[in-house]
């Protein structure tokens, strides 16, 4: 046993009577003298649960608390744990006499009947057998995907019922249809899921804060019966959600976004190919450019003791020298992200844009880049060992296989690459032509720091800068609700919109009366920007739209100090004013990547979120 295993057991009774159990942690952990990481390594977890733990914003599953127990800590009782029960369609589907459709029917009466048990098609209404996290996951999410099948019912809808059943969403099966949804087939969840994959095909290909679930996406476009040759535009495009989902269910498409790394990973995500050879054959070239380009430059040496400014000086690097980039980088990492990036500047095309992403995607396990924070911040405590090749192939290979798997599971619906189109520009700056889109989808950032979406990423920009040629800190006056700051650091200043309603004035009265620093005045003014931004991207939406045409639009309700923001009303105020008329509103807390997650920053920051929809008018 390690001198560190022999600390922990020695350590481990004097924590054992405190009341809280992160604190109990924590000080189980300082007084065996380890580190997060350290201690992370020991239980086999990650430095982020750890941290979880002992803020208290979540608990050890039990196979955790068991190796807790291991190490010498007090046994856990169950409250303490995570309750990992057996999914209740895997208890289910273990039986001999297994009927999916059956047992779906058995689930939503033990679930006090809260999930509907057909969806209409036409004429017809089907029984169906949700997807298997609907069943398993937390109860606090059925009326949530209630919602979601019910605004997938059409009952105008004339076509084929298996072209329509092969485009729901978060469905299994359906009685008497032979042909499985295809995000079913791609999603491949697993009887046991108790939480959706919102990283199905290329939807995982690169981390994105702010993302909202494709799940929802697709659901929203059945709801719209979107067709074939009609548009569908996210003026906020983040990472391409709405563009992917857009794509393999064969509509043209429109992203706009003012970031350049959001439009790089865009096009990647939604123009792939209809086969993956091209990013094969790309992988290749790169392994062989690459291990001549190592061979070549460092020869028989200790890379990481070579200086970053010699591997800045060598020729061919496109990488500019940045603040603190020794802190970011160390020289065997830096000199495999010059390398690849010079490949990657050599070459066009979509196989230049798939490539970047994956170096980009790969950054967190590039740089000593901090995963216990939003922001982007480097680790005290840098990586030893970086093999920049092996990140960015096994980013490809997976690219590769989402590639030839999208092209299969949506074969015969998928449009074209050329029919999605990615637009870099801030929205209110965009020139589309009128009455040009038929369906909006998007949720917009929510005001206040909204650019720190942008700067989460802040690595990516400063290596990939040769191709996206932008600092993320020189966006302000661009983004919609964000830091705007003249460079002496006072607010931009504007005046309040005046299609503003009664709500807006309300609220912001009160805040104002009970604003106390600077800094209370400062967010406050932010937000206010934020819907004169929402003001004018509401009079675009107008222009933009054909008539009768559709918006759905996913709003957070943030707080502004002790306040929660009544952004779904002020927003319904704003956007009536130009004839976008509310049909209905949905609030719920949309959680992307796991139903079931602890976020501790989601819940200071966004209450609820709102699917709102609304209809042009006359």
């Amino acid at each position: 046993m390690n001198e560190n295993r022999r600390s922990l057991e020695k350590n481990s009774g004097a924590s054992g009577n405190c009341n809280q159990l992160g604190t109990r942690i924590r000080e189980f952990r300082t007084k065996a003298g380890l580190s997060r990481a350290e201690f992370a390594n020991e239980l086999h977890v990650s430095q982020t649960t750890i941290l979880r733990w002992e803020n208290g914003t979540s608990k050890p599953t039990r196979a955790a608390a068991l190796k807790l127990e291991e190490l010498g800590f007090p046994p856990l009782v169950e409250n303490e744990t995570k309750v990992v029960s057996t999914p209740r369609l895997t208890l289910i589907a273990s039986r001999p006499d297994y009927e999916p459709l059956l047992a779906a029917s058995h689930l939503r009466q033990e679930l006090n009947g809260r999930l509907p048990g057909t969806i209409a098609i036409g004429n017809n209404e089907y029984a169906f057998e949700p997807a298997p996290y609907v069943i398993n996951g937390p109860e606090d999410q059925l009326d949530f995907f209630s919602f979601l099948f019910e605004i997938q019912c059409n009952r105008r809808f004339r076509g084929s019922t298996d072209d329509f059943v092969r485009r729901l969403s978060s469905v299994s099966h359906l009685e008497e249809i032979l042909t499985p949804p295809s995000q079913s087939l791609l999603e491949n969840s697993k009887k046991s899921s108790k939480h959706w994959n919102p990283n199905y095909g290329s939807h995982g290909w690169h981390r994105y804060v702010g993302r909202f679930p494709p799940q929802l996406v697709r659901a929203l476009i059945n709801h719209f019966s979107c067709g074939s040759e009609e548009v569908v535009l996210d003026p906020f495009c983040g990472s391409g959600t709405t563009l992917v989902e857009a794509r393999l269910l064969g509509h043209k498409a429109i992203g706009i976004d003012v970031c350049p790394l959001s439009c790089l990973i865009s096009r990647s995500k939604s123009q792939f190919p209809y086969a993956a050879n091209s990013i094969q054959d790309t992988l290749i070239k790169l392994t062989r450019f690459y291990e001549r380009k190592w061979g070549d430059f460092a020869q028989s040496r200790d890379v990481n003791q070579i200086p970053h400014e010699h591997i800045l000086s060598r020729r061919g690097n496109q990488i500019l020298e940045f603040s603190n980039y020794t802190k970011w980088l160390i020289p065997r990492a830096l000199l495999g992200t010059s390398i690849v990036m010079e490949f990657i500047t050599s070459i066009e095309g979509y196989e230049r844009d798939a490539l970047a992403c994956a170096l980009s995607a790969s950054m967190r396990s590039i740089g000593n880049v901090d995963v216990d924070v939003v922001r982007a911040e480097y680790s005290k405590q840098p990586r030893d060992k970086v093999d920049v090749m092996s990140l960015v192939t096994r980013a490809m290979n997976r690219m590769a296989r989402d590639i030839d798997r999208m092209n299969t599971t949506h074969a015969d619906i998928l449009s074209s690459p050329t029919d999605i189109e990615v637009i870099e520009s801030s929205v209110l700056d965009a020139a589309l032509p009128a009455e040009s889109v038929d369906f909006v989808i998007t949720s917009p950032p929510y005001g206040i720091e909204s650019i720190s979406y942008l700067r989460t990423h802040l690595l990516s920009y400063r290596c990939l800068f040769p191709i996206l040629k932008h600092d993320p800190y020189g966006f302000n006056e661009k983004i919609i609700g964000s830091e705007y700051l003249t460079p002496n650091g006072h607010l931009i200043s504007h005046e309040i919109p005046p299609n503003v309603g009664k709500t807006f004035v309300t609220f912001f009265d009160e805040v104002r009366d009970n604003a106390k620093t600077k800094h209370d005045i400062n967010r406050m003014s932010m937000m206010m920007k934020f819907f004169s931004d929402m003001d004018d991207f509401a009079k675009l939406l107008r222009r933009w739209l054909k008539p009768g045409g559709r918006i759905a639009f996913v709003v957070g309700n943030k707080r502004l100090g002790q306040h929660i923001i009544p952004t779904d009303k002020i927003i319904e105020e704003i956007f009536s004013s130009y004839s976008l008329n509310l049909d209905r509103a949905y609030s719920h807390k949309l959680k992307c990547n796991n139903s079931n997650s602890e976020v501790p920053w989601q819940e200071r920051t966004i209450q609820n979120d709102s699917i709102m929809m609304f209809t042009k008018g006359g």
